[in-house]
Order: structure tokens, then C-alpha cells, then sequence
């Protein structure tokens, strides 16, 4: 902490040198998530996120896998992360949040916002960052403007040591990060507005997180939640996206918009630890994979054509599409070496092994869209829009030694959905579309490693509706059904399509303002995602999909002292029902709940608005194991700890 207050102290000094002390549009210090989101389904609010859903998990299904990511509400193809230099958050849409929103897809929609340029003013927001566990950090966002509100620079840099893993974060396994990013806005008129995207992003001494694998229809005994890694295991990866958007108002009827945009992700060092054939006295054997280069890269985009007319109290849009992407990866490659017998949570330590590298997969993808969709709204009262997309898929997978497959789908895609206002307090919506999502490639641990999968076919319907509870609590009712193949590995270890996922459920969205000074965002979703299919007892699969919870839900609440409005304090629980965690359905992950508790403290620092925000994350301690997103299984969470954050605008 003596560390992270220098820091703080210093970036003060030199950012008053650079930036005089005036507030503007794009300052940090009064965010909150709790009382900015306007429904549960989940909300990023820069270093915070709330809700049900993020950007790899709605209803059970990843976005950011099917490839239903915008930036803006343009199409972009994300492989490689983006920084909160560019980012100010992102907003989950599904359900009623898709009305009115063109081109919808199942599993929902994450919609990044470009960081906000402040209002032809400069001004420059620091964070400092400590916890969890061993994490610390130090970030400067600023805004500039060049030519006044014409053209403005938001920029930014940060350096982390994070303790966040792709499962989490967990004690021991730290990385250091450090991104540079850009959003240059440049509006010549008021009709024209040109956005760049700039983002570059490195990760070093990446510690690998151990993943385990079981003999049998059990779980894995209890371990220390300690660091268990190996110290030379450290991973490497560089990512980076750019990207232009640009929107022109043409005329009083016709706009425009477009985005273009790269992004990528070099791996040239990672590692998997395994430990398998765990037996119940955790006695394992103990694999290290060693990779080679694994690249990702994509060139996606969009443009768009919209057409406003209105004729008294009826409001007519339409909308005509172009979008494309253009993938190409490199992975695979990499060497196993068996360090022998082993017991789980007790951390040996073993010498680096000499990898030998194999020639890694080729792997290129292409999907163009064009589509159409028409938007009709009257007086504000009721709204129905459609739409129509034709898909062009194609991905060829080159294996070494092997033949090359392809695969091409050219499917036509329709969506539809409606709301009607019947009071000032009621509204319904419906919905239906249908969509294609990637299905990627056998993974390393199949029997038919690296073979392409056939693209996925999906499609949902949801309805419900929304009701002004009071002028300020809004409640979200809805019920869901969606499909989409179903693809993991057989009892011979093939993966391949197993049969048909079908996931029904109702989710509940209530947000707002409950009582005076007590704002609550609270999010259940309660459902099943069954496989159905042809003799399915026989291949050795079970009736749920493996990893997919029939209950979930979330709840926060921030409570603003009326005596101190500066300090506000906040409680959020999180929990996931038992869990299947194997094909076969006969290992089930029990029931947890995680509770943090935290608060938040607005204050000024030498005249500038500034703020402290502490959380305990994990405050029951619970624990449990899980492989919600992989076949082998890891811990739920980390210990109990402590995570805070200081923000100051100048």
C-alpha cells in the first residue's frame, strides 16, 4: 500500500503540471455500477462489474465465443482483450434490451463503449489499484483536446501486477500487465463523427493456473487454496486491436455508419498444468504441455445504411447491412512431458523440461452478412421490427500431416421482436431470431485433435415484460427458449456434435432506487439446459449439459448515508446451483454462494473530486470445485480477501 500511495502522490504532481483543475464530462470518481445500471443482465463500469451475465457467460451460453460482440453497435470479431485504456464498459443486451436494437443474436449481444472524450475541456482521471491477494496498480486516463471540441484525444496508460487468471483470481498466480490505448474522436460537423480505436496491450511472467482431471465419477479432494503452480511456467502474450468508426448524418432521412477493425493476441509462451487420474488419497500424475507460438488475428467490420422517415405518429426505420470477417490462427504444436506421480496441493517444484515443439494448425475463417431489417415505431406506444441476413461461412483447418477440412454453411437468418406499452407503468416484448456462431475445433484432450467442427445453427424466442415498480425500481420479467448443437467429447473421446442443447428458463431483472438512499440491482435466472439426441444413455451422455446450472442469482445493494452522503456502503451476493460436471451427469459440483462487502468514500485530494473504494471479496470463504469452462476442474474462488481501488479526476 506505501507502494501504491508514492505512486498515487507522483501521478498527482506530474498530471496538475499537465492538466488544470477543471471538472469534465469524462471524470471516474462518482462511478458506481450499482446506481448507473438500468437492468440486472450485467454492466461494466471500468475497473466493476454487475449482473447476471458477462461477456463470456449469458444464459449459459458465451457471446464473446458466438462471435456477438459491437463496439458502438458495430460488428467486431474479438481476439485479443481489450484494455480499459479504450473501453469504458460494456452493456449486456437480451431479452427487452434487444428491442429496438438492430440485428440481434442468441445468447444476447455485449456492446462496448468507446471511452468518453470530455466536453472540449482537459482533464486526466488516476487510479491506483491494490488487492486482491498480490495485485497492485497504477493507471492515468486523460482527455486532451486538440482543437477544442472538434478533435480530442482521450489516452491513457496503466501497469499492473494482477493476480487474475482465465478462471479468476487466485493467491500466487500473479502477472504484470501493461496497456497503452487511444480513442481519438475527431467531428468536423455536427453531422460527422470519426472514432479511432488504438489498444496495446502486454502480459509477462503469467504464473499457469493447474487444472485437474479424476479417475472416476468423483471430485477431486480438498486442497490448500495456495499457490501450486510451477515458477518457470511463466506465459507471454501480446495483444493488440485498432480499429476506425465513423457516422454521417447524409440528410434528415439518411445516416450512415461504419467501423473497421483488427484485432490479435500473441501467445509466443504458454503452458498447461495438469494433474490426472486423480484418486480419492490424491494420488495424480502430473503432465506439463509446453506451446509454441499460438496466434490469433481477425480483420472484421461493418456498414451500415439507415433510412428515418416519419409520417405524424408513425416512425419508420430502415436498415440495410454489409458485415465481414476474416480470421486466421495458428495453434497447436505443443509437447507433453509426464513429471511422473504426483499429489495434489503439494507444490514440487521440478525442473523446466527441454519442450520440442511440433508444426502448429492453420486455421482460417471468413463469414460476410448482408441483411436487411425494417423498424416501425407508433406515438412511443408499440414498436415491431424484423429483419432478414444471408450468411456466408467458410473455415478450412489445416493439420500437419493431415488433409485439410472445410466446412461452409450459407444459411438465411430472420430475427423479429416487438413491445407495446399498455400503461404508463406496463410494457411487453417478444422476440425471435435465429443466428450462426463459429464451433471452433476439436480441443487438444479429443481423440480427433484439431478437427473443425460444423458451424452452429441457433435460435431463441423470449418474452416478458417490463413495469415501473415506482418512478425509480424497474422489474424485468421474461421467459426464454433457445437451441443450439451440442458438441463435446464421447465415451471414445471424440468430440463431435453429442445432439441438440436446449435451454429454457425465466429470468428476473429488478433495478432502481427501493428506498430512499438504498439503491438494489438484483438478477435470478432459473432454468435447464437439457440435451436431446438419439440414444444418448448410449454414448454417455446425460440429460444437462455439462457446466450449466439450473439457478442462479445475483443481488446488490448500495446504501448512501443520509448523514454522510459522501460514504456509501454495499453488499453483493452471488450464487450458482449444483452443477453437472461431466457429460454423463454422474459428478455434480455443489451449490455456492459469494458474498462481498465493501464501501465507497467520495472526497477531494488538493481540490480534485477523488474516491476510495474497499471491498472484502469472498467473505464466507466458500469454496468448491468446478469446470464451468473447461472439461478438468479447478476452484471456484479464491480465499477470503480484500480488494480497494483510489480514483482521482484532475
Amino acid at each position: 500500500m506505501r507502494l501504491v500511495n508514492s505512486a498515487v502522490r507522483i501521478a498527482l504532481a506530474c498530471s496538475a503540471l499537465v492538466f488544470p483543475c477543471r471538472h469534465a464530462s469524462a471524470q471516474h470518481a462518482a462511478d458506481n455500477p450499482v446506481t448507473s445500471a438500468d437492468d440486472a443482465f450485467g454492466l461494466t463500469l471500468g475497473l466493476e462489474s454487475i449482473g447476471m451475465y458477462s461477456p463470456g457467460q449469458v444464459r449459459g451460453f458465451s457471446p464473446r465465443t458466438a462471435g456477438n460482440l459491437r463496439i458502438e453497435g458495430l460488428y467486431f470479431d474479438q481476439q485479443g482483450s481489450l484494455s480499459n485504456r479504450v473501453i469504458e464498459g460494456s452493456t449486456i443486451r437480451v431479452g427487452v434490451t434487444e428491442i429496438g436494437y438492430a440485428f440481434p443474436a442468441p445468447t444476447g449481444i455485449v456492446d462496448y463503449t468507446l471511452r468518453r472524450p470530455a466536453d472540449g475541456a482537459p482533464s486526466a482521471t488516476v487510479i491506483a489499484t491494490a488487492g486482491p491477494y498480490q495485485g497492485k496498480g497504477l493507471s492515468l486516463d486523460s482527455s486532451i483536446p486538440l482543437l477544442g471540441r472538434e478533435l480530442v484525444l482521450p489516452a491513457g496508460i496503466s501497469y499492473q501486477v494482477s493476480s487474475q487468471t482465465p478462471y479468476g483470481a487466485y493467491p500466487g498466480y500473479t502477472s504484470t500487465v501493461t496497456s497503452l490505448g487511444a480513442t481519438p474522436k475527431w467531428s468536423p460537423t455536427d453531422a460527422i463523427t470519426v472514432r479511432v480505436l488504438l489498444d496495446w496491450q502486454q502480459t509477462r511472467g503469467a504464473k499457469t493456473f493447474p487444472l485437474y482431471y479424476t479417475a472416476g465419477a468423483y471430485q477431486p479432494p480438498s486442497i490448500t487454496r495456495s499457490y501450486l503452480g510451477q515458477d518457470w511456467a511463466e506465459a507471454r502474450k501480446l495483444t493488440e486491436n485498432a480499429g476506425a468508426l465513423a457516422t454521417w448524418k447524409l440528410n434528415q432521412t439518411w445516416s450512415l455508419a461504419a467501423g473497421i477493425f483488427h484485432s490479435a493476441a500473441h501467445n509466443p509462451q504458454t503452458f498447461a498444468d495438469l494433474y490426472t487420474d486423480i484418486q480419492p488419497d490424491k494420488r495424480a500424475e502430473h503432465l506439463v504441455i509446453g506451446y509454441p507460438n499460438q496466434s490469433l488475428a481477425s480483420t472484421s467490420g461493418e456498414l451500415r445504411l439507415t433510412s428515418h422517415v416519419t409520417s405524424g405518429v408513425w416512425r419508420h426505420e430502415f436498415i440495410m447491412v454489409a458485415r465481414g470477417r476474416h480470421g486466421l490462427a495458428r495453434y497447436g504444436g505443443g509437447d507433453v512431458v509426464d513429471l511422473g506421480e504426483s499429489t495434489i496441493g503439494v507444490n514440487v517444484q521440478v525442473p523446466e523440461p527441454n519442450f520440442r515443439f511440433a508444426e502448429r494448425t492453420l486455421d482460417r475463417t471468413e463469414q460476410w452478412t448482408l441483411g436487411g431489417a425494417y423498424r416501425v415505431d407508433w406515438n412511443g406506444r408499440a414498436e415491431l421490427q424484423m429483419g432478414l441476413q444471408e450468411v456466408n461461412y467458410r473455415k478450412a483447418v489445416t493439420i500437419p500431416g493431415v488433409a485439410q477440412t472445410k466446412v461452409t454453411d450459407h444459411p438465411l437468418r430472420d430475427y423479429g421482436n416487438s413491445a407495446v406499452v399498455l400503461t404508463k407503468s406496463l410494457s411487453l416484448f417478444a422476440g425471435y431470431t435465429q443466428g450462426v456462431e463459429d464451433s471452433g475445433v476439436a480441443p487438444s484432450i479429443a481423440s480427433n485433435d484439431g478437427a473443425v467442427l460444423p458451424a452452429s445453427r441457433t435460435w431463441q424466442f423470449d418474452s416478458g415484460l417490463r413495469f415501473l415498480l415506482t418512478q425509480h425500481l424497474k422489474l424485468i420479467a421474461g421467459v426464454f427458449e433457445l437451441e443450439k448443437p451440442y458438441f463435446n467429447l464421447d465415451t471414445s473421446g471424440l468430440d463431435r456434435e453429442l445432439g441438440v442443447q436446449q435451454a429454457r428458463g425465466i429470468e428476473v431483472s429488478i433495478a432502481g432506487q427501493l428506498l430512499p438512499h438504498l439503491d438494489v440491482n438484483a438478477g435470478l435466472l432459473s432454468g435447464k439446459v437439457r440435451i436431446l439426441g438419439a440414444d444418448l444413455a448410449a454414448l454417455g451422455v446425460g440429460p444437462t449439459a455439462v457446466g450449466q446450472t439450473r439457478l442462479q442469482y445475483v443481488a446488490n445493494a448500495n446504501y448512501t448515508l443520509p448523514f454522510w452522503p459522501a460514504l456509501s456502503l454495499d453488499v453483493s451476493a452471488t450464487h450458482f446451483g449444483a452443477t453437472p460436471a461431466s457429460v454423463s451427469n454422474d459428478i455434480y459440483t455443489p451449490s455456492v454462494t459469494e458474498v462481498n462487502l465493501g464501501g465507497r468514500l467520495k472526497f477531494d485530494i488538493l481540490g480534485r473530486p477523488s474516491s476510495l473504494r474497499v471491498q472484502v471479496q469472498n467473505l464466507p470463504n466458500s469454496y468448491r470445485w468446478t469446470n464451468v469452462y473447461t472439461p478438468g476442474f479447478f476452484e471456484w474462488a479464491g480465499p477470503r480477501t480484500v480488494f480497494g481501488y483510489l480514483t482521482t479526476d484532475l
